[in-house]
């Protein structure tokens, strides 16, 4: 039986999607495991502070983990969508180029088939919905990660007795208050 590229295309897909499912579960395995030995240590320090909320920092690496698996499928479509639309350039570069590059005519040729396959074949890969709709969701889970990490950060840096970006911005905002008092002070005359 003859393969198409259709059929290797979705035999690699499924070969690669089971083995990282595996995989995946294996580093959960693993995450989980650890994370029970890290428990079972004295609580010393500022660890006893982070051990007393220990469901919600359960809560959140159990999140931070679905959203980092999310971003990771999705961004395994988008790398298969870029993939695809290089295999389609190369394939029609290979069909319509010369077969020898006999004279600088001949490169000439070549140069201009290279460029225009690949301008076509990504100008259709990013003018399409389906790409559209993966970027969306890969940029989304970007972000999504971002405030997740930023939100662990900021509960560990209160539990540490240290300043969180909140704090921060309100620090910088009384400063910056003060200034102006100081300066409209001065200017009155006061």
């Amino acid at each position: 039986m003859v393969m198409t590229d259709d059929d290797a295309k979705d035999k690699i897909g499924n070969d690669t999607t089971n083995v990282s499912v595996h995989q995946r579960e294996e580093q959960m395995t693993k995450i989980l495991h650890n994370w029970s030995e890290f428990v079972k240590m004295p609580t010393i320090g500022p660890f006893h502070a982070f051990f007393q909320d220990f469901t919600s920092y359960a809560q959140d690496l159990l999140s931070l983990g679905q959203t980092i698996l999310n971003a990771q499928a999705n961004l395994n479509e988008y790398w298969k969508q870029m993939n695809m639309a290089y295999v389609q350039a190369t394939k029609e570069v290979s069909e319509r180029a010369p077969k020898q590059l006999n004279s600088k005519e001949d490169f000439e040729q070549y140069r201009n088939i290279t460029i225009n396959a690949f301008e076509d074949a990504f100008t259709n890969l990013f003018s399409s919905k389906e790409f559209s709709v993966t970027y969306g969701k890969v940029s989304n889970d970007v972000l999504d990660l971002f405030k997740k990490m930023q939100k662990f950060a900021e509960k560990n840096m209160k539990v540490l007795n240290l300043p969180t970006r909140d704090e921060m911005d309100q620090i910088l905002k009384d400063i910056h208050d003060m200034k102006r008092t100081i300066h409209d002070m001065k200017k009155s005359g006061l």
